[in-house]
């Protein structure tokens, strides 16, 4: 805005020479507020299911991409706990536990469940946002509510919403199905958001379409004495929502909700222990008896071990040098080429033609990067020097004398938390398991990875969590299903404990050897091999395991497995179990799309296929959806069930005040069956390799 009001000033200062100053300051203010009005955002208000609009309706708008919330609403005679999440501008995805309130489970209140719940998930799709014309006209959106699961609140909307900045006004008008059908308004809806004192503070209302007495599940919410909800919202700086209301004509209804965009967030802490890219010393002495080739190598290798980088071998051919190294630091490839880039403009000899600086992780060949002397010269386009510099296929043989050598590093330790969560047991609604685990990792002599996971439990209430499921039991064999029994032993668990060495076979080609204890539960032989050339948006693998249960404290193995026949347990003898797969990878950097479909067989012996749709930001930061769909036939509430769930992954580095490449995973899976269950084989190539190539 700043720079917008003084080019403004700069072109009408010629125009105002002669008159006052006053004048002057008006066409200031002008600008100003012509530039306040594209720029300007009315603020977003979510309903007790935490999607965009008002009590019980929706409206179009949209918040940001990127954007996660997480809220309760207690709207009698539920208790909802709700979250939320915007991978794409104009799709919305959320996901709700309604709580209902006095009401018991038939089934499982006699175990300690507590009051009966339904889990349920929503969409909304913007077709057209109202932020894109600056207000001036309505959006519209369509969505499904409760369009997974049991399916009780099942609704069907499309909405038109238009925003006044000027009066503080939104409000919304629709028309839905489903709950909305045959109802007191016939389907149609609308709401109102008035802000009378800036954007903290609104009032709303709601004409609620719902037919509670036809359409209601609660038996305690099948009343309505008018369809009309009133009540008050309340908006701290986009992060805290909080709402009081009078609904359905004889209920008070609360909602708190809190919203942080992680797709668009630059890290809660400043990077200010990270080192400034090389600028000094300088040294671009040419090679001689003053500046000997070991000596400029060992000054590089200082230079660069600074700068969060590990030269692990450097060739040199004449006018030509080879740096061999590991990216400890980033996770981003530009602020790689950025740091190598002023690294080699500072350091490199005068008489040394071209540097090829070939990346390595895990102990293999990534690519590698050609920069001639004379574009760290000339060159000071960022972008012109990305195009200069694409990454490539990495050379595995470098001409020339061998002048530096380090050995790996042979352990390095991590202490992190553990937190796993369970949902649905019989004797809860939530359960958890919270212990610490110390990660040890390093390279064996030959470049062999290895990887030693430690873990124990510090606080947990799975004690009386049943191994299968009560209602529906699994008639798989339990490869996945008896997991809880693996940490409710609370003594200390080998998780890993695996050798693995990965190879470049030139050309875009890659192959991996991994063997050992996987996970807390399994162990065995996997084998991977994966066609990804350098530049390339795509790539395909095959990849295999035969592995074996492991039994459920200590290193020992289990000879027998389990499945039941109606509900009965039969357990029969097996050998080795195997896991397969051809899979095809995509990637859409448009978009910031990427797609992996993998078919073959799953651990529980079933053939299917499994999608996984990730949409990931510049920060870091990823959202994944999966879908398996495979020939078992497990059944769960009369129909075939089929693994699908979501997963996340946030940079650590968000709450450092350095760079990191660790990150914070969590998935969690919409229930724990045998059916598409497939195991961790150690670190994938794929993922090896997509880590390095991260635009």
């Amino acid at each position: 805005m700043r720079r917008y009001l003084i080019a403004c000033f700069l072109f009408a200062a010629p125009l105002f020479a002669d008159d006052s100053f006053e004048e002057m300051l008006y066409a200031l203010e002008v600008a100003s507020g012509i530039d306040g009005r594209a720029t300007c955002y009315f603020p977003l208000t979510f309903n007790h299911l935490l999607s965009t609009g008002y009590f019980a309706t929706h409206s179009a708008r949209m918040s940001e991409e990127g954007e996660f919330g997480f809220g309760v609403a207690h709207a009698p005679p539920y208790l909802n706990v709700n979250a939320r999440l915007q991978p794409f501008r104009f799709l919305e995805l959320t996901a709700n536990l309604r709580v209902f309130r006095g009401c018991e489970d038939v089934n499982l209140s006699k175990y300690g469940y507590g009051d009966f719940t339904d889990r349920g998930a929503n969409f909304k799709i913007g077709v057209v946002a109202p932020e894109q014309s600056s207000y001036r006209w309505p959006g519209f959106a369509v969505g499904i509510d409760d369009f997974m699961g049991t399916k009780r609140f099942r609704t069907y909307y499309l909405v038109g919403t238009q925003v006044w900045p000027e009066m503080g006004l939104e409000a919304s008008l629709g028309w839905g199905a489903g709950r909305y059908t045959h109802g007191p308004t016939h389907g149609f809806f609308g709401g109102l958001n008035w802000f009378p004192y800036g954007h903290k503070f609104c009032l709303t209302a709601e004409v609620d379409p719902t037919n509670y007495k036809e359409r209601e599940p609660h038996p305690g919410g099948q009343t309505s004495r008018f369809p009309l909800n009133l009540g008050a919202k309340y908006r701290l700086a986009k992060l805290v929502e909080l709402s009081a209301s009078y609904i359905r004509g004889e209920a008070f209804a609360f909602a708190g909700s809190i919203h942080y965009n992680w797709g668009k967030s630059r890290g809660l802490l400043p990077k200010v222990k990270d080192p400034l890219p090389h600028r000094a010393p300088v040294n671009k002495e040419p090679l001689s008896g003053k500046r000997p080739k070991e000596v400029m190598i060992q000054e590089m290798s200082y230079a660069f071990e600074a700068q969060g980088f590990k030269i692990t071998q450097a060739w040199i051919d004449g006018s030509g040098l080879w740096l061999q190294i590991i990216n400890d630091r980033y996770r981003q490839e530009e602020a790689v080429r950025m740091r190598l880039q002023h690294l080699l403009t500072s350091l490199l000899p005068s008489d040394i033609e071209q540097v090829v600086v070939i990346l390595e992780s895990y102990g293999l060949v990534c690519q590698q990067y050609v920069y001639r002397a004379e574009w760290l010269e000339r060159c000071s386009s960022p972008f012109a020097f990305a195009l200069l510099t694409a990454p490539g296929e990495a050379c595995l043989a470098p001409p020339g004398e061998l002048i530096f050598q380090r050995r790996y590093d042979l352990w390095r330790r991590r202490l992190s938390p553990r937190l796993e969560n369970f949902f649905g047991s019989a004797s809860g609604k939530y359960k958890y398991d919270l212990g610490i685990k110390l990660d040890l990792e390093g390279f064996l002599p030959g470049q062999w990875f290895y990887e030693v996971q430690l873990s124990t439990t510090v606080v947990s209430d799975l004690s009386s969590v049943s191994d299968f499921d009560l209602l529906h039991p699994s008639q798989l064999p339990n490869v996945a299903t008896d997991y809880i029994r693996y940490r409710q032993s609370h003594a200390l668990t080998w998780d890993r404990l695996y050798l693995q060495k990965s190879w470049n076979l030139t050309h875009g080609a890659f192959a991996r050897l991994a063997g050992g204890y996987f996970q807390v539960n399994y162990a065995g032989l996997a084998a991977e091999t994966l066609w990804y050339p350098a530049r390339s948006y795509w790539a395909v693998g095959l990849e295999g395991a035969t592995v074996k249960k492991r039994r459920y404290t200590g290193l020992g193995f289990q000879s027998k497995l389990r499945r039941f026949e109606g509900s009965t347990p039969i357990f029969f003898s097996y050998n080795m179990l195997q896991q397969y797969f051809l899979s095809l990878y995509f990637d859409i950097p448009d978009f910031q799309v990427f797609a992996k479909l993998s078919g073959g067989q799953f651990l529980a012996g079933d053939i299917g296929a499994k999608l996984e749709a990730t949409r990931y930001f510049h920060n870091g930061v990823r959202i994944t959806g999966w879908l398996t769909c495979t020939n078992a036939k497990d059944q769960m509430h009369g129909v075939n069930y089929f693994d699908r769930g979501i997963a996340f992954e946030i940079p650590l580095d968000f709450f450092y005040q350095c760079s990191s490449r660790r990150v914070w995973n969590y998935a969690m899976a919409a229930w724990l069956r045998d059916a598409g269950y497939s195991i961790w084989t150690g670190r994938s190539l794929f993922e090896i390799l997509s880590n390095e190539r991260r635009r």
